[in-house]
């Protein structure tokens, strides 16, 4: 065994009393000395001989422990920013809840064709192409029936040119 090793041997007990100091808490205070011995043995290099090994020891456990603070601390604003970003979403207001209703109840007014167009293309973003091989018809049949169905809609919604503009 070398003599750093056996020096940094008879310091434990004062390691793990200061660690102990910084932590309060007894098993953190126990990782924090582990953590500091296997970063002194890794360093050791970097010990000159001929200075205290007991402060040496002592700043580089400090330095750990402030490390790791600053990098709980961090992990605590990431969490804190992904917990402000799902609080920001906001349920839909009244108004939109009763203008889906109305929405709705204008659809099944519409002729079953011009529903399924406007279903099929409008609200789950199909292409034409793949309606129109579905239902075995033309693409500008199946255009002209998202035309007239959404025509027909704004209709029954009393929505004309400029509020659908301001939309």
């Amino acid at each position: 065994m070398s003599a750093f090793s056996s020096d940094l041997q008879t310091l434990l007990p004062d390691m793990t009393r200061f660690a102990r100091v910084l932590t309060r808490n007894e098993d953190d205070a126990h990782d924090l000395v582990q953590d500091c011995v296997e970063r002194a043995l890794r360093k050791q290099t970097l010990f000159q001989a001929g200075t205290s090994l007991k402060s040496w020891l002592f700043t580089l456990m400090r330095n750990i422990f402030i490390s790791q603070k600053r990098r709980c601390a961090l992990d605590k604003r990431y969490v804190a920013t992904l917990d402000d970003d799902h609080h920001r979403v906001q349920r839909a207001g009244q108004l939109n809840h009763i203008f889906l209703n109305e929405t709705l109840r204008a659809l099944g007014n519409l002729s079953s064709s011009e529903r399924v167009a406007i279903v099929a293309l409008g609200i789950n973003e199909g292409c034409q192409q793949d309606l129109a091989r579905q239902t075995r018809e033309p693409v500008g049949t199946v255009k002209s029936r998202l035309c007239r169905g959404r025509a027909h809609l704004r209709n029954l919604l009393d929505m004309d040119s400029t509020a659908m503009a301001a939309a």
